[in-house]
């Protein structure tokens, strides 16, 4: 599905981000206002409102999750909005602490967003307890304009929260499941619990849809139709993820087994590898040496780089970096501790 628009976000002198809406954001919105004018004469109104509040909220989630990448030394150059979060996500290193510290970004914005909201809730008396339901919130549009807006920034940022921190791909709680996980298991056992645990998790959203249709009378169908469309997203997200995972296993096994031994050798991964003259053997040494060398290119090009940014660094100053550039300092930096630990 393509992206329906998109635009260029200046946050300061040193954050640019280019902006897309994706399709699935506007097919929600345009289905929530066609459920909207079922209700009342003047929902539709509320409708639009409700969309752009979302579509504000999403933004800030993603934008967190930018401004934490581009801290641990990752980089953010674009954003996808849709309909709980974005459709995307930030380059950062391949370790624990930063996956962890930029996962976690995106739904401490939406906790902001709810700790501002929340005295003025409470200032003018309306009541939060009918907001925590995060799928049919009680009286939401009641009331004057200014009151309904409050209202869906609370309920809208308190969904996003709550979605985003359920241990499901793939959603943040997922990432930060796996990041947990990361220290005492390897990366791929850790993305392969996340993925079982993703899966128990749509098995019981479909029961709580169950258990809620069968409470709520036929005409509450948004309080479990939700459930299910998120189940099968929540599904769908972690078999795909789990194919990714056995693509890389056997990606890197491919690399570590010696094939001159026929494919025999594949179930004999403790035995010591042989040198072998074979086609396919010497094939994958040259794989493995053009990436070494297209690695090594590209870290010398990057410290060229770096030292035209320190000259102009050291002569306009922090401010006159843009965010990809403090994010290449940050990288060859880390990049520099690492060989000297070595």
């Amino acid at each position: 599905m393509s992206d329906s628009s998109s635009w260029s976000l200046q946050l300061g002198r040193w954050f640019r981000v280019h902006v897309r809406m994706h399709a699935l954001f506007v097919v929600v919105a345009v289905f929530a206002l066609f459920l909207s004018t079922s209700h009342r004469d003047d929902a539709i109104a509320y409708g639009f409102l409700s969309a752009a509040i979302l579509f504000l909220s999403v933004l800030a989630h993603e934008l967190g999750h930018c401004a934490a990448a581009l801290r641990v030394a990752g980089s953010a150059e674009s954003i996808t909005i849709g309909p709980l979060g974005g459709l995307g996500y930030p380059e950062v290193p391949r370790e624990s602490q930063p996956e962890l510290i930029t996962a976690l970004a995106g739904p401490l914005m939406n906790l902001g967003i709810l700790l501002l909201t929340l005295p003025v809730l409470a200032a003018t008396d309306i009541s939060v307890s009918t907001l925590l339901n995060p799928i049919v919130p009680g009286a939401l549009i009641d009331g004057p304009w200014w009151e309904v807006g409050l209202k869906l920034t609370f309920w809208i940022n308190w969904l996003l929260l709550t979605v985003n921190l359920l241990p499901a791909i793939p959603f943040d709680g997922a990432r930060m499941l796996r990041t947990l996980l990361w220290p005492a298991l390897d990366y791929r056992t850790a993305g392969l619990v996340a993925v079982r645990i993703s899966k128990l998790t749509a098995l019981g959203m479909c029961l709580l849809a169950w258990v809620v249709r069968d409470w709520q009378s036929a005409d509450a169908l948004s309080a479990w139709v939700p459930l299910v469309l998120l189940a099968t997203l929540v599904y769908f997200s972690a078999q795909q993820e789990g194919a990714r995972l056995d693509a890389t296993e056997w990606d890197e096994e491919l690399f570590s087994y010696d094939f001159s031994q026929g494919y025999t050798s594949l179930e004999r991964g403790s035995e010591p590898a042989r040198r072998a003259g074979s086609s396919l053997r010497r094939w994958l040494e040259n794989r493995r040496e053009l990436r070494r060398r297209r690695r090594q290119w590209q870290e010398q090009e990057e410290e060229r780089q770096v030292d035209g940014i320190l000259i102009r660094l050291h002569e306009t100053g922090m401010d006159s970096l843009s965010a990809k550039e403090r994010a290449l300092l940050d990288r060859v930096s880390a990049r520099y501790r690492n060989r000297q630990r070595s």
